[in-house]
């Protein structure tokens, strides 16, 4: 008797549905068997057999998606993948001990009867093995394709042909891969006695693994479900090794015989799981764990299913031939098992997307170079293939952000749900040392390998990714992806050729059921004595179902109405449709509609999700008209008065306005805080640009794609050639049309560039520099006698209007903001205003860390970090796209910048000072609390906050140390941050040496000895983390030295909008929507995986002025202002403190410190800025910080003289 195994001390709540035993029929169709003899069992099985459809649960696509893409794409290049050298060699221990039964226990319950052959009468004698080596062991020879296995020449009989079975014996084939988890065996009864011979396992495997393999082996477990690394170990109980290989291709999986009724009993309800419900009853966590071991399951029955019955002489099979009978008998009535087949393909693939950027360039190396290249390519293909409409769905389907949130239950319960969770994945694990076949263990260990693999690329952090994985997790993800998709593809196969036997011999079988199927929704299988002559005049289709009839079979009406009914009540409470469309659809099958009949009768029985499809298509279009309530048409949308509605005042915004006005166009732009800008007056690094006329940077639009696509990791796509060659026109258009106020005269070199071609002012910060001189040549246009430009601040964007057609034809607005925000007397204003187009360029949603947000959505992960951002980058212009059907590209890949200054003083705030990337790229070196170098400061910004997560996890804060000549390099910065307090300057090594940030241990001597080796390194050209560019070197140890303390800060949205290279914004089905683009930080797909800086401002530009470059201009009104109620809003400069030249004194400075009253002196001369409070970029803090002192200083490292034209003093 098998003991029950205590599995947690704290009861996981985990309940799975129970898989009771199946029909053991083990006939099945017969390649090359031209002879038939006629079964004596009749048919089992409705010829419409049910299938899986509709949506995958707990994933957010349905069936046919999956089916489509694995057709279209997925198959093909996983089959080519699984036959290169690199995938189709893997080491795996396969020598575990199990540790729940003894050996007698084992081999005698897990020994398999043979199955059964109806053509053969029964004998007495039980045959002799058909080969010396068993169908359970492995060849684990080379890398050589496998022959053909040929019958041994002595034995012509087949060996399944005359086993000895009862028809009253309930024994069945319980392989490892049947579904029957329970056994009726006579106590009596030792299979071992007959069968021991066919469940024989290998020689020994070579078992020698090297110490550090071993060390490994022997890590502490990450069992603190707090920490990032929590799910480091998630594969720990599925050990491999380096030093014996298995070649997948000759051990192709298959029926071996073996009866694994045991494990799978242990699996899911003897050791791993406590049943406390049905499916429906259980948490999140545990249906995935559930959805993927019956995916998996399932998986493996298929294969077995497919290649059951052994190549045989006698029977004219030259290969091995598929058992429809049981296949059918498994899932021709279960189809969702088959769907939990399809959730785990799901998963599999979104662990592929989210490692994507890692394994997109990973060496899947083995010495072969033009083999190595081949597999690299077709890794990529398949990356790649998201970017295709039949296959971008499924890569996102499952959501992994869903899983253990703090939210329900709290952190310790989460905690404890997290450790109990890993550890049922753990004890599964172990449980597959249980296998007595090998090559079912091999079988099975590899596929739970690679869902254990997938798991821990989902539920990691992105930066442990890289370091994570191993080739052997990399070998058994592959492999189980490909299993899956085979699984997938074969179901309709298996059941077609069941249907395709059957109409062989019984047609008149199948004749009998379509003619019963109008009288009765489910009719009982006939018996073989009442079965009607046959008839070959039915007609059959596989659209729909495994296999259905067509054109023959009438659904009555009352169950074609019962069934649009359910669908539509569904449908209706789970809000996937329009209460309007709902009741019209609803009041249309009351009457009896004849458009909705004929739609019900042909659909709904089968297809609840098609006919819902199609009845609402026809009620939308008012087709659905015997009800009482049709559907009109809204009224058409007013003429448009403007030619684009520009929605954010950001550079993309503004690039976008001021192009579109130049060319004679109408605009009006909302921003719903009081002041332009938005976060790319924050951006300080600069806009990287080709700059054509500096041959002698070497630099080029080809350079600038090949460092833009390496840094994205996800491959190329078209929208990254629009902004590198796009670049080459912004900074000529930079330097042309702002010429007045800005000047571009200096150029760096940011990470993850090739080149120098970071461009920036020399005074003043670069964004807010673009900013203030696009914000000059606005003004002119705002001052015009009869303006084409309405600048509405304060207002913020509440919903795009559409027409009937879905095209955006304007925008609802409302104000927001503090009280200025309205004139006198008049209440918060709200309206509407029609355009011909309609431009998004909100910026992203980094700062948005409300219920609602984005953020949270998507990546729930980064709450806990501090932003860059301002508090208006919030995501309004998603949620607005997404209303009205865009589709969402990479929403979870969210930035996190590796240095945002962290302020001692003021630890607590959520909004950090980003850290310029140019202090890394002038030669900035970063140092962990032990005074060590960890990464390239050059490298992408992933890949620095990576190393940073690795090397100080639990604090997250690091050293940025510059010397006198980078200092120099980037003067405006460091004049910036020392006055804010977040650099430190230390005369000498010894005087840095004891600054507070350091660790104990870090001393004088071992500071020089760092920088010592870090100018070693320089005069090589290299270092040990791959750095080739050293600016400003030697660093010597004289000093003087710049100093201030970094932390990782969520920074920048690189996923977004859909749009195309002309910016038009992309539904779900990847189809311009009429009238709605989108440029700037709000799109989604250009940045991949990670940001390059200083592309952030480039995409504004190139983006912003190519979308006002395409856009029709003249479809406004021809005359007057746009007929709009404005709400009054305007900045206001400051007011002469005294009035004229009068003296002020700085007694009286002391009494303008607060909101009411904040006057500040800069250059000698006092300003008034209590009403710009509001509308300052950086915050009123920012300025009050200096109400009543001298600001000049501050003011000069940050902003140009320029910026003071709004203001009297």
């Amino acid at each position: 008797m098998v003991t029950r195994l205590a599995v947690l001390s704290v009861p996981f709540v985990v309940t799975l549905l129970f898989i009771g035993p199946l029909p053991v029929s083990a006939f099945g169709s017969e390649s090359g068997d031209q002879t038939f003899l006629p079964p004596t069992w009749a048919v089992q099985h409705d010829v419409a057999c049910k299938v899986p459809t509709g949506k995958v649960d707990d994933a957010s696509c349905d069936v046919d998606a999956v089916e489509q893409a694995n057709s279209d794409q997925l198959h093909s290049i996983l089959h080519e993948l699984m036959n290169t050298t690199y995938f189709r060699l893997i080491s795996i221990s396969l020598e575990g001990k199990c540790k729940y039964w003894d050996k007698s226990i084992s081999e005698a319950k897990c020994t398999a009867q043979t199955p059964v052959n109806p053509f053969a009468a029964a004998a007495a004698n039980i045959p002799p093995p058909p080969q010396e080596k068993s169908q359970c062991s492995l060849d684990t020879g080379g890398t050589k394709v496998p022959a053909k296995e040929e019958e041994p020449e002595l034995e012509e009989k087949d060996p399944y042909e005359d086993v000895d079975l009862d028809d009253d014996d309930d024994d069945e084939d319980d392989d490892f891969d049947d579904d029957d988890e329970d056994e009726d065996e006579s106590p009596n009864f030792n299979p071992l006695k007959y069968f021991s011979r066919y469940t024989k396992t290998t020689d020994k495997v070579d078992m020698e693994i090297s110490s550090r393999e071993q060390a490994t082996l022997e890590l502490e477990p990450c069992d603190n479900a707090s920490l990032p690394d929590f799910w480091l170990d998630m594969c720990r109980n599925i050990p491999t090794n380096s030093s014996d290989y298995v070649n997948l291709m000759l051990n192709p999986e298959r029926w071996t015989g073996y009866n694994g009724s045991h494990v799978w009993n242990a699996i899911y309800h003897e050791n791993c799981f406590e049943k406390m419900g049905d499916l429906e009853e259980m948490c999140y966590e545990e249906r995935v764990l559930y959805r993927l071991l019956s995916g998996m399951h399932a998986s493996i029955n298929i294969h077995i299913s497919l290649n059951y019955f052994p190549p045989s002489k006698r029977h004219n099979r030259s290969d091995w031939a598929p058992n429809v009978q049981r296949f059918m008998d498994q899932y021709g009535t279960r189809p969702e098992r088959i769907k939990n087949l399809h959730f785990a393909f799901l998963v599999l693939l979104r662990s592929l997307r989210k490692a994507a950027p890692y394994l997109y360039n990973y060496p899947f190396s083995l010495g072969d170079g033009v083999e190595d290249r081949r597999t690299q390519r077709m890794v990529q293909r398949l990356l790649d293939s998201h970017l295709m409409t039949s296959c971008g769905q499924v890569f996102e389907a499952f959501d992994e952000s869903l899983m253990f949130r703090e939210e329900e239950g709290g952190a310790t319960t989460q905690a404890r749900l997290k450790a109990q969770w890993k550890g049922v994945f753990h004890n599964i694990s172990t449980v597959m040392d249980c296998i007595s076949c090998q090559k079912c263990k091999l079988h099975g260990k590899i596929q739970l390998l690679g869902m254990g693999t997938a798991l821990k690329i989902l539920l990691l952090p992105e930066q442990l990714i890289a370091a994570s994985l191993t080739r052997p997790e990399l070998v058994a993800l592959f492999n189980t992806l490909a299993k899956f998709s085979h699984a997938i593809r074969s179901v309709p196969i298996l059941a077609q050729q069941f249907l395709q036997f059957q109409r062989s011999y019984r047609t008149e079988i199948l004749s009998e059921q379509l003619r019963s199927s109008e009288n009765s929704a489910a009719p009982p299988p006939p018996s073989v004595s009442s079965l009607p002559p046959p008839s070959a005049s039915a007609s059959f289709s596989s659209s729909s179902s495994f296999f259905s009839p067509s054109n023959t079979v009438k659904v009555p009406v009352d169950v074609a109405l019962d069934s649009a009914m359910a669908a539509l009540a569904a449908a209706g409470m789970a809000g996937r449709i329009p209460e309007a469309e709902e009741d019209v659809l609803v009041d249309g099958l009351l009457a009896r509609d004849e458009d909705l009949l004929l739609l019900a009768r042909h659909y709904a029985p089968n297809s609840p999700d098609r006919f819902l499809r199609h009845a609402a298509r026809r009620a939308r279009t008012g087709a659905i008209g015997r009800g009482p309530r049709s559907v009109s048409a809204p009224p058409a949308p007013p003429a448009p008065v403007v030619d684009a509605v520009v929605i954010g005042g950001g550079l993309a915004g503004l690039s976008a306005a001021l192009t579109m006005l130049d060319r004679g166009g109408r605009v009006v732009l909302l921003e719903k805080q009081g002041h332009l800008g938005g976060n790319s007056a924050w951006a300080s690094s600069g806009v990287n640009a080709v700059d054509v006329n500096n041959t002698a940077s070497g630099d080029s639009v080809d350079a600038f794609t090949a460092d833009t696509v390496k840094g994205a990791g996800r491959g190329d796509n078209p929208l990254i050639p629009v902004l590198t060659s796009g670049s080459v026109d912004a900074l000529a258009w930079l330097r042309g049309r702002l010429s007045e106020h800005l000047s571009l005269d200096l150029v760096g070199q940011m990470g993850g560039h090739s080149f120098p071609r970071t461009h920036r002012p020399s005074s003043g910060l670069a964004g807010s520099a673009m900013i203030f001189a696009i914000q000059k040549q606005l003004d002119k246009y705002a001052q015009e006698r009869e303006p084409r430009l309405q600048l509405m601040k304060w207002t913020k964007a509440t919903k795009l209007l559409t027409d009937e057609s879905g095209a955006v034809v304007g925008v609802k607005w409302e104000v927001v903001g503090p009280p200025s925000a309205v004139k006198e007397g008049r209440p918060m204003a709200s309206g509407e205003v029609y355009a011909s187009n309609v431009l998004i360029a909100t910026g992203g949603y980094a700062s948005d860390y409300t219920e609602d947000s984005l953020l949270k959505e998507h990546r729930p992960d980064l709450l806990k970090y501090a932003t860059t951002n301002n508090k208006g980058t919030t995501g309004d212009g998603h949620k607005l796209a997404l209303a009205v059907g865009a589709k969402g590209v990479d929403l979870d890949d969210v930035q996190v910048h590796p240095t945002g200054f962290f302020n001692p003083r003021d630890p607590d705030n959520k909004v950090k000072t980003l850290c310029a990337e140019i202090l890394r790229g002038e030669g900035g070196v970063l140092l962990d609390s032990k005074g060590h170098r960890f990464a390239n400061e050059l490298g992408t910004r992933d890949y620095v906050t990576g190393r940073m997560i690795q090397q100080e996890p639990q604090t997250l804060k690091f050293a940025l140390v510059m010397n006198e000549a980078t200092a120099r390099k980037a003067e405006t910065h460091i004049g910036l941050y020392t006055k804010k307090g977040l650099i430190t300057k230390f005369e000498t090594l010894e005087e840095l040496a004891k600054w507070d940030y350091w660790g104990m241990f870090v001393t004088e001597k071992s500071l020089q000895q760092a920088l010592k080796k870090y100018d070693e390194d320089a005069e090589k050209g290299i270092d040990s983390f791959g750095k080739k560019f050293f600016h400003n070197v030697p660093y010597n140890t004289n000093g003087p030295f710049y100093v201030g303390i970094v932390t990782p800060v969520i920074h920048y949205c690189m996923g977004g909008i859909a749009i195309d290279p002309e910016g038009q914004v992309l539904d779900k089905d990847m189809q311009p929507i009429p009238g709605l683009h989108a440029a700037g930080e709000v799109i989604g797909g250009l940045h991949g995986q990670n940001r390059l800086g200083g592309n952030a401002l480039s995409e504004c530009v190139v983006f912003g002025r190519k979308i006002g470059l395409s856009l029709p201009v003249g479809g406004g009104s021809e005359a007057g202002t746009p007929s709009i109620s404005e709400p009054a809003v305007e900045a206001k400069g400051g007011e002469s403190a005294g009035g004229g030249a009068r003296k002020v004194t700085w007694e009286e400075m002391k009494k303008h410190t607060t909101e009411e009253s904040c006057w500040v002196v800069i250059n000698d001369k006092v300003y008034d800025f209590t009403n710009f409070l509001d509308e300052h970029p950086a915050g009123a803090e920012a300025i009050l910080r200096f109400g009543g002192q001298d600001g000049t200083e501050i003011f000069e490292a940050i902003h140009t003289p320029e910026m003071l034209e709004d203001f009297t003093p």
